[in-house]
């Protein structure tokens, strides 16, 4: 795969805690590790002895036949050695992977691996090889390589890649910015470095590291060949994932669960009751059960501050190694899950303060599922009705330029889910597809609607969709549909017929639905 091709998927909402903030014991013992990765080796000229290549065959579910598996893929890329025997990647290097494997690049010595830790909204996966004669020797010429966060705007940094024979190929780069962005998880931000020059493509290039003085100082996000701009995911983050793996008890990155609004426009200064040069922002959303809503905090609220740290107009605070930066970062990146925040907002003309626990929401938690990685969509078909969970992935599989019709109004929901949470919905149940049987005549041009009820049940998931099929009311199944034409009828016994009709057909339909 060419560098100028890299790409990352799409991991929600957060910031950082600054150094000073009291932390929990259990925090804490995440912030020092037993074997801290800056002290594995003392800093040194890096050589390829301290990179493995890493190939990787990725077979993801097909996301609109989500029975079938989609062509097999491979993939490579350079991997960092850590203490431990352990190999650091990007999250997107073993996305929806069958099989694992390490390199050594001088030799071709190969040693298969597996998973040991990967966070996809971070883009982080940790790889390990199980303990054997053949895992010593293979890790016996290798070298640790230390993690370092202090890079700043103006230094130079090196992307490694290695050669045909193992020779090892240097990139210089300068970080010219430091900034927040999605990574691979639409809703999610988390710091980056931007840095201009030339990089050289080599077929290893799925992920590459980015060092400066023999350390790590992030992994190759992105490379903009037409601008000569590279995006690097950055060690503090990396740091961050390493010492949440440490203790055995991966938590992820905390969030906030909040949408700001930038307070710039004068009029809308004084229509909020805010001094020109007073600080604030706007809160326009606060998500169901995040940290943000537990602590207190609601929509319309202006906050102010976030652990003693002033929030500007643009919602960025003055961050003492990286100048302005995204008030996200006060959350995302140094702080952990279950660290305090303190929270100052204006509230109806007073100042509120609100004090909280950071929490991160898992995907599973949301309505529409922001990621869907390492196994297979959730579905259940009847009668040649194709009924599945509303996903990102899913409505991303469209394209902007392709979201018309039902699909629009999917990504509209996905994008205002709180009606919908409302009413008690867990998942947003939908029909998909219509395969053409019998049961189905007529009803071919439905999918993308809304399931409300099948049967009289109100349906909150796909299980209590799955389960109401089990009671057809007198030979009928009734199904009721957010939109036109409201109410579909399938005949119980026909569609049951038309089910062992599907089972092994030509759509190569293995079950009628995958509910774990």
């Amino acid at each position: 795969m060419k560098l100028s091709q890299i790409f990352l998927f799409l991991a929600v909402g957060a910031a950082t805690l600054p150094a000073q903030t009291a932390l929990p014991e259990a925090a804490k013992k995440k912030r020092t590790p037993a074997a801290p990765e800056a002290a594995a080796v003392p800093q040194q000229v890096v050589q390829s002895n301290s990179l493995v290549k890493v190939n990787a065959t990725s077979q993801p579910y097909s996301l609109h036949m989500p029975w079938q598996k989609e062509t097999p893929s491979g993939r490579r890329g350079l991997g960092v050695v850590l203490s431990g025997n352990r190999v650091l990647v990007t999250g997107q290097m073993v996305a929806d992977a069958t099989y694992i494997e390490l390199e050594l690049p001088t030799t071709g010595q190969k040693l298969p691996a597996k998973v040991l830790a990967v966070d996809y909204e971070a883009n982080l996966a940790l790889l390990e090889s199980a303990p054997s004669d053949k895992q010593q020797a293979f890790f016996a010429g290798l070298k640790p390589m230390a993690v370092d966060s202090g890079t700043r705007i103006e230094d130079k940094v090196d992307i490694l890649q290695t050669g045909r024979v193992g020779e090892l190929i240097k990139s210089e780069l300068k970080i010219g910015k430091v900034l927040t962005r999605r990574y691979n998880v639409e809703g999610s931000g988390f710091l980056v470095y931007e840095a201009n020059n030339i990089v050289r493509s080599e077929a290893n290039s799925f992920t590459l590291p980015v060092v400066k003085g023999g350390k790590l100082v992030g992994l190759l996000l992105s490379y903009d060949s037409k601008n000569q701009v590279t995006t690097i995911l950055p060690a503090p983050i990396i740091e961050h994932f390493l010492k949440d793996v440490a203790d055995g008890s991966y938590e992820g990155f905390p969030s906030l669960g909040m949408e700001l609004q930038s307070t710039l426009d004068e009029q809308f200064r004084e229509y909020l009751g805010l001094k020109p040069d007073a600080p604030g922002v706007l809160i326009s959303m606060v998500m169901k059960g995040g940290s943000a809503e537990k602590a207190g905090m609601k929509k319309g609220d202006i906050l102010v501050a976030i652990n003693g740290f002033a929030i500007d107009s643009r919602g960025d605070y003055k961050d003492p190694q990286f100048g302005a930066l995204s008030s996200s970062h006060l959350v995302r990146g140094r702080a952990y899950v279950g660290d305090k925040v303190e929270i100052q907002v204006i509230r109806e003309g007073k100042e509120v303060t609100l004090n909280g626990e950071l929490t991160r929401r898992k995907p599973d938690d949301y309505l529409v599922l922001p990621y869907l990685f390492d196994k297979g969509p959730r579905y259940v078909l009847m009668g040649g009705l194709l009924f599945q969970e509303l996903s990102r992935p899913y409505l991303d599989a469209f394209g902007e330029d392709q979201r018309g019709g039902a699909i629009l109004r999917l990504s509209r929901v996905a994008s205002h889910p709180d009606k919908y949470e409302e009413e008690g919905r867990k998942k947003l149940v939908f029909l998909s597809l219509v395969l053409p049987t019998p049961s189905a005549q007529g009803y071919d041009k439905l999918g993308g609607q809304v399931v409300n009820k099948v049967n009289g049940t109100a349906i909150k998931d796909l299980n209590e969709l799955a389960d109401a099929f089990k009671d057809a009311k007198d030979g009928v199944h009734v199904i009721e549909l957010k939109d036109f034409p409201h109410i579909l009828y399938l005949d119980s016994f026909n569609a049951e017929r038309d089910n062992m009709r599907l089972l092994g057909g030509a759509y190569r339909i293995g079950s009628l639905k995958r509910l774990e």
